[in-house]
């Protein structure tokens, strides 16, 4: 390709406005830095047909190509199309859900889930339930305190024999699971407590626990069996399932006595056959051991009695704990979703409020509690927020006021579903809210100029939406003129082609490629170019 670009020798003004990029070059008015261009040269260098020393010199005018389109999509206003700014918007949000977030927390959280999804802990606990709330916890956490010795030194047996009193005392052996089979406050304290150790007293939404620690083992995986189930209250229930299987030793189908015998109507349909599980899945130890017990591809088991009823099992696969990059979406997945979240939110709040220096126990948000009555209740709570005695400031958030007119405003707008005639508690709710949402849209404001990440990535797609649509209309799309337009070219260019039916596709390839190359001939022709010899020279030094 034959270079066009021009020079100049005045490298005073190669700099960018911020006064310490170093600028590449300009079109028009428009600059491309230094470290543009080698970020996106880095990230698209495997994609650089030509290897020579030189490569980057070709990459510079295949990049300048580049910005001249883009300079033209602005000029020509494709930049204020309501699709593309539709488009850009939904990309916009769903790219800034990533950045308000904790990313080190989210990650650490990652990480510990994955380790805890290859190790499963064996567990049984004590709970004392405390559905009243005016009761005294103290106490209960007391008692706790009592039972750790013996919890520790008996079998669960006797234990539960000894000090199992009354029906908010619960005592479980929980067998072995790993991460997400349990709440994470609970999960928390059974990988922190040593092997046959027995945690302090701690609290969950259920009540108060205690636990043991019996075991700690690496994952067994995931299996997947089919059984057949005989209910418990069944007359000759142990006799029937024996028979079942005498049957299936002397060569019937283990598919098709499920279908006609098993009493778990939901897997019978299906032979069977359950969803696949690992430890801690199955609310029931025996079959759960029974069936990670199975060594070999289409083992069946022998009777195995549990709460339930008695079983047969049969193993149809086992699957070895996957790689952390395999899980690491599902992981993540199931971190939004869980308790998890919680934790990583509460750290991104506590990164705003110190990053702008606030703190709602310094802010007087309750001038608004005597203003609440029950029509808040009904959705139609109005209060004359332009009155004068409202424009008392509340806060200051990245030098910008906000007043309690503010917080009337969002108020009135977001009364929705609210039943507690609690006014102290509905003020808390709702400035917690408005507070933590002024927050985010001043940081979101930021962003783009605080985060070189996000602002790379998000200036990669706009580029990138602009670019697709001006290539679309300029040179990809084919419309009935330029069927005439692309016949002469096939006509010009006849002995290079066997039929026009049999090369059409790469006759369009040709011909899109020809108005392409017009197009930048036209652009180049049109537009100032002007390279820094200073940034080109460095350039030379970095890839030579």
């Amino acid at each position: 390709m034959k270079t066009l670009l021009v020079f100049v020798l005045f490298t005073s003004i190669f700099y960018s406005q911020n006064g310490k990029d170093l600028v590449l070059f300009k079109i028009n008015d428009s600059e491309t830095t230094l470290e543009e261009f080698n970020r996106v040269y880095n990230k698209n260098i495997d994609l650089v047909e030509d290897s020579s020393e030189n490569d980057y010199i070709n990459y510079l005018e295949l990049f300048i190509n580049y910005k001249l389109k883009l300079a033209e999509a602005y000029d020509l206003g494709y930049d204020q199309n309501e699709d593309y700014l539709e488009e850009y918007q939904k990309y916009k949000n769903q790219l800034l859900k990533g950045y308000l977030t904790d990313s080190e927390s989210q990650e650490r959280l990652v990480e510990e889930a994955y380790e805890r999804t290859k190790n499963e802990v064996q567990v049984s606990h004590v709970l004392i339930k405390n559905n009243d709330q005016n009761s005294d916890s103290t106490e209960i956490y007391n008692r706790l305190l009592d039972l750790r010795l013996p919890f520790q030194q008996k079998n669960i047996e006797t234990f539960n024999k000894e000090y199992n009193t009354d029906k908010q005392f619960i005592v479980e052996d929980l067998g072995y699971f790993s991460a997400f089979k349990m709440i994470y406050e609970f999960e928390n304290v059974a990988y922190n407590t040593k092997v046959g150790n027995v945690s302090l007293p701690f609290k969950t939404k259920f009540g108060y626990h205690i636990l043991k620690v019996t075991d700690k083992r690496e994952s067994l995986g995931e299996i997947s069996v089919a059984h057949i189930m005989i209910y418990k209250n069944t007359s000759n229930a142990k006799e029937k399932i024996s028979k079942i299987l005498d049957s299936i030793n002397n060569g019937q189908s283990f598919e098709s006595m499920a279908k006609i015998y098993s009493q778990d109507k939901r897997s019978a349909a299906r032979g069977g056959v359950l969803n696949k599980f690992s430890a801690g899945q199955i609310n029931s130890i025996p079959f759960e051991n029974a069936a990670f017990s199975l060594n070999n591809i289409g083992d069946i088991s022998g009777p195995i009695e549990t709460k339930f009823g008695w079983h047969i099992i049969k193993l149809l696969s086992k699957n070895e704990i996957k790689s952390f990059e395999e899980l690491k979406p599902s992981i993540l997945s199931k971190i939004r979703r869980g308790a998890r979240n919680e934790y990583i939110s509460n750290s991104f709040n506590q990164f705003l409020d110190e990053k702008y220096n606030l703190s709602t126990e310094n802010i007087d948000y309750k001038f608004i509690i005597p203003l609440l009555n029950n029509s808040i209740t009904k959705n139609n709570w109005e209060i004359n927020y332009d009155d004068q005695k409202f424009q008392q400031q509340l806060f200051t958030v990245n030098q910008k006021a906000i007043f309690q007119k503010d917080f009337l405003m969002y108020v009135e707008k977001n009364q929705n579903f609210i039943s507690s005639k609690d006014f102290k508690q509905i003020a808390d709710n709702l400035f917690s809210r408005f507070y933590r949402e002024t927050l985010i849209e001043e940081y979101k404001k930021d962003l783009e100029i605080e985060n070189i990440e996000y602002k790379n990535v998000l200036t990669e797609y706009r580029e990138g939406l602009l670019m697709f649509n001006i290539m679309q209309e300029k040179v990809w799309s084919i419309d009935e003129k330029d069927s005439i337009a692309l016949k002469e070219y096939y006509s010009k260019n006849i002995n290079k082609y066997d039929s026009f039916e049999n090369n059409k596709g790469k006759i369009i390839a040709d011909y899109q490629k020809e108005v392409e190359n017009n197009w930048i001939k036209h652009l180049r022709e049109t537009n100032s170019i002007i390279v820094n010899p200073k940034a080109l020279r460095k350039l030379k030094k970095m890839y030579k």
